[in-house]
């Protein structure tokens, strides 16, 4: 427990004590798991690698602020986020809405692929792809809260001016069961591989 904490508080002290020279918001929705369905809302940021400068920071992931200048990357990605279910069952268990609710911190490398400049030379439309690592833990009051690792891969994210769309999936060793969301005991066991698909839509707010 003590190394979880020390992996959330190191994580949380990097985001929150990074600059924020822009902000957007985004909300990305788990479509399919072994549970409920989530929906949440996330904050991240990016650095250059070789610039060797903080990109962005904003509510959602992978967008450059600076269209110009940024290059094609690597870019290290800091990122977290709360998810609430949506009221949505699965196949064998009921989930009401905010009945789950999930904590989420991303650390990643992202790449740009693509860029198409406007007339007044930004970039307007970029295209990223990346791939990191995420810590969730998740809660509610009737059960025990537990935590999840997971692989996260981000096959494309595309900004077109002030709008961002992407897909986002992420790939837990140790996948989800429904007595992990019920007021009993959780057996301990090897839960079989799980992948989850997440969809992000975002608002640019302020470009330089």
């Amino acid at each position: 427990m003590g190394r979880r904490l020390a992996v959330m508080g190191t994580l949380v002290v990097a985001l929150l004590g990074a600059p924020r020279p822009s902000d957007a918001g985004l909300i990305e929705i788990i479509w399919e798991m072994s549970g409920p369905q989530m929906i949440g809302l996330s904050y991240a940021c990016m650095y250059g690698v070789e610039s060797r400068g903080l990109e962005q920071c904003r509510i959602g992931q992978f967008i450059s602020r600076d269209l110009k200048q940024g290059g094609k990357g690597p870019f290290l990605v800091l990122g977290g986020g709360i998810f609430g279910s949506t009221g949505k069952d699965s196949a064998t268990q009921h989930y009401d809405w905010g009945e789950v609710w999930m904590v989420a911190l991303d650390a990643g490398v992202a790449v740009r692929s693509y860029t198409c400049a406007g007339a007044d030379g930004r970039d307007e439309v970029q295209v990223h792809h990346g791939v990191g690592v995420t810590y969730n833990r998740l809660f509610g009051h009737d059960f025990r809260p537990f935590d999840k690792f997971a692989i996260t891969i981000t096959p494309i994210d595309i900004a077109v001016k002030r709008v961002a769309v992407g897909i986002k999936l992420r790939m837990y060793p140790n996948g989800f069961t429904d007595d992990e969301f019920k007021p009993v005991p959780v057996v301990s066991q090897n839960r079989p591989f799980e992948t989850t698909v997440g969809f992000t839509v975002s608002l640019i707010l302020d470009r330089k």
